[in-house]
């Protein structure tokens, strides 16, 4: 005799929701006395997919004939994901096996009872979908403010608690190994200097990652990429900018403040050479490294990663700038049997399912030769400004950093004053376009000679789309070009 199944889950223990015990006191009722039960219980669990053991433990029995029915005290504690649910569901009907509702007061072995399953189970998952929108929606409205967000400790700090704006949050603190981390910085730009290197130091002294892992090269450069150890100011916030990161800072900037780096957990932003959706805040700590210290990290680690990338390929001038989307490995080019094909280098490692789409080497360079044509005919029309004119486009870059700040202020629906901040925004305006007339009338008129593409050898492309193209992102059918500068 096949048994019925009660199934409970409860992510959360909290003083208004159901406990286990109550679930299945409920669903008991609505089963015959006599009738052998089984009790699957899943406690601190999220209905948002099916990674439950007792669940699986379940569909398992389901699956080898050994359940008659199921009994939930709510559809939503089955699943918050219509999806997940219907191949629930559909696995009972193949199994003979039906679906019973406490509160719902429902089953499946009807047409209509399915079709009122599915129905609220729409509903089930559009509640789940707007309560995470509201966390999400909490969690960046804290973040805005400079307040913790969770997550460990960067290495060099730690957290320790402290009012912000009249609320308890946490703050980073400087550790004892903080001067190491500073001095890394400093060895880094040494004429020795290199993050194999640095990661040896680091190993020998002995310091260890945030996880308690030896350094190695790419663990090395996220440290010295991070900005919450930078003692923020305007040039640092334009180079975060020009990477695409989204600025959220105070008028007038603090000094030496570290930078906060805010991503929504959907987006994957592993690699912080491209901010674009990354929100740049103004932390409430002080940093550990000044801000041209810093900065002219920033420019070696570019130069020697755009030297690195120019590698030893003579395949392709291409060598190097192709990357795999969903996990940013290297896309190599692999000889086929009728043309020569990009292959995700993640999908040899088995850490990647590829590209996503089909893309022949003849077809990928020709759409990038015409690229790279159209982009040193522009810089070419591009006047070289002088030298002397370089104080007067540093405070340019300070004006324009400040009007976008100002706009920002303008989205902010907690903002009061916006005839005020539309007015400070129309008198930098004028003063920006004061500067731009200024720089453009002390600017040469000769215009930067380029090569033209056509004419160039295989060593010359290779060197022009290298210094051009900062990286390809290869997505399916589409290729996501980042240029340099």
């Amino acid at each position: 005799m096949r048994e019925a199944a009660i199934y409970v889950r409860q992510s959360v223990s909290r003083a208004d929701s159901v406990s286990l015990e109550t679930q299945e006191r409920l669903c008991r009722m609505d089963l015959p006395p006599d009738l052998p039960v089984r009790v699957y219980r899943d406690a601190g669990y999220s209905g948002k997919n099916t990674q439950r053991p007792a669940l699986h433990e379940m569909m398992t029995a389901v699956e080898a004939g050994e359940l008659s029915c199921i009994y939930v005290y709510k559809l939503d504690r089955i699943s918050r994901n219509l999806a997940d649910f219907t191949e629930l569901l559909r696995i009972c009907q193949r199994n003979g096996v039906t679906f019973q509702s406490h509160t719902e007061r429902f089953e499946s072995a009807s047409p209509m009872g399915q079709a009122m399953q599915s129905l609220l189970m729409v509903f089930a998952q559009l509640e789940r979908e707007t309560i995470c929108g509201r966390v999400r929606d909490t969690a960046f409205a804290r973040a805005k403010l400079g307040f913790d967000t969770g997550g460990v400790a960067p290495i060099g700090f730690r957290k320790v608690p402290v009012l912000l704006g009249g609320k308890q949050t946490q703050m980073l603190e400087p550790t004892a190994d903080a001067p190491i981390i500073t001095d890394g910085f400093s060895r880094y730009l040494q004429a020795d200097g290199s993050l194999s290197a640095l990661a040896r130091h680091w190993n020998a002294l002995p310091l260890r990652t945030g996880r308690g892992n030896l350094w190695s090269s790419a663990t090395v450069a996220r440290i010295l990429r991070n900005p919450v150890y930078v003692q923020a100011n305007a040039p640092v916030y334009a180079y975060l900018a020009s990477l695409g990161a989204i600025l959220c800072t105070p008028e007038p900037l603090p000094p030496n403040h570290g930078v906060y780096l805010y991503a929504d957990r959907r987006t994957n932003h592993s690699k912080l050479t491209d901010l674009h959706d990354v929100y740049a805040i103004c932390a409430p700590h002080l940093g550990l490294v000044e801000a041209e210290l810093w900065l002219s990290c920033q420019q070696k680690l570019t130069a020697s990663r755009q030297k690195r990338n120019t590698g030893k390929g003579t395949t392709s001038w291409l060598s190097g700038l192709l990357y795999c989307a969903q996990c940013q490995s290297t896309a190599t080019i692999v000889q086929g049997r009728h043309a020569q094909y990009l292959v995700c280098g993640g999908k040899k490692r088995g850490i990647c399912t590829g590209l996503g789409a089909t893309w022949r080497l003849d077809t990928v360079e020709p759409i990038f030769a015409q690229l790279l044509t159209d982009r040193l005919r522009y810089l070419s029309a591009i006047p070289i400004t002088p030298t002397g004119s370089a104080p007067v486009q540093q405070h340019l870059d300070t004006l324009r950093l400040r009007r976008e700040r100002l706009l920002q202020l303008l989205t902010d629906t907690d903002t009061e004053d916006l005839a005020g901040i539309a007015e400070a925004i129309q008198r930098l305006d004028s003063r920006i376009a004061e500067l731009s007339t200024q720089c453009h009338t002390e600017r040469q008129t000769h215009s930067l000679p380029l090569p033209d593409w056509n004419t160039c050898t295989f060593p010359q492309k290779k060197t022009i789309a290298q210094q051009l193209i900062r990286c390809a992102m290869v997505e399916g059918q589409t290729i996501a070009v980042y240029w340099n500068g």
